[in-house]
């Protein structure tokens, strides 16, 4: 496999939410830990960071080019140029001992959200569906709501439970357990998916991204210079690359000096294309 590069030595504490956006030709992802939004901008190079408010873990885009994040207060949308937040719903109201993760938008528009329990303390976490702006739960008694990705003919939606190291498979209306990661491949996380519909996802404990068959089999590896990769997406003009974020969240100050480019984004050109990410309908 090519070897990754390090385009944006950010140092994030957990780094995240992979996302690109066609619109503006950039790559967004956050530091969940660091409660910043970044962006990187591959035809100049440029690298930015913004502040925010309290912590985001995701992104989507909605139908105009917003961006629909998932905070610890619920959904919001932000405003990348003033790191302004604003909140539009919390589907767990009650539930103080979570938070939201990770998600996606769906090739009907829908908007697919995952919560988490914090500090991974048990299953108290939910796989939601966001239609118009009103939610159900598609799955229920989840740790870390993980990666989610669409096959390319968008029959087929996975999903991680990062705690278990499970991966499921939404198809024909069911849920069922695609592969169940072990001690030796390590704790999945973030994920994406290609035009082949090869599975990459990334080994949050193990310094890399491995690609999976529709079937759950491990066909390849992408080694990274750093032990947590946390997330990927496919960007770039052409789709062709796959950008990895990274973290430092449970490394000792010794460590983090002898590895300087653990917690940022890295870049991979791939041989097979990613697909472009779609748009949530969001009301307003």
């Amino acid at each position: 496999m090519p070897v990754p590069r390090c385009v944006d030595a950010a140092k994030a504490g957990c780094g995240e939410g992979a996302l690109w956006d066609v619109t503006r030709g950039c790559l967004w992802w956050v530091d969940i830990s660091g409660e910043a939004l970044h962006c990187y901008e591959p035809a100049t190079g440029r690298a930015r960071r913004i502040a925010l408010p309290w912590l985001i873990s995701a992104l989507a885009l909605d139908q105009n080019d917003g961006l629909l994040i998932a905070t610890a207060r619920g959904l919001g949308r932000v405003d990348p140029a003033t790191g302004e937040i604003a909140l539009l719903h919390d589907p767990e109201p009650e539930s103080r001992g979570n938070r939201l993760n990770d998600m996606i938008a769906g090739p009907d528009g829908a908007l697919g959200v995952g919560s988490m329990s914090e500090g991974a303390r048990g299953p108290t976490g939910s796989l939601y569906r966001y239609d118009a702006g009103r939610p159900r739960a598609m799955m229920t008694g989840t740790t870390i709501s993980n990666g989610l990705g669409w096959s390319p003919d968008g029959s087929r939606l996975y999903f991680v439970d990062s705690v278990p190291g499970v991966m499921h498979v939404l198809e024909n209306g069911a849920w069922r357990v695609l592969s169940a990661f072990d001690a030796l491949t390590g704790k999945p996380d973030g994920m994406a998916v290609d035009a082949r519909g090869t599975l990459w996802v990334a080994i949050c404990d193990r310094g890399q991204v491995l690609g999976l068959t529709p079937d759950g089999e491990i066909t390849a590896r992408i080694d990274l210079p750093c032990e947590i990769v946390t997330n990927c997406c496919f960007g770039g003009s052409d789709l062709r690359t796959l950008y990895i974020t990274t973290g430092t969240f449970s490394m000792s100050a010794a460590e983090k000096a002898a590895n300087p480019q653990a917690g940022g984004l890295f870049a991979v050109e791939m041989a097979v294309p990613g697909t472009a990410p779609y748009r949530a309908h969001w009301p307003g």
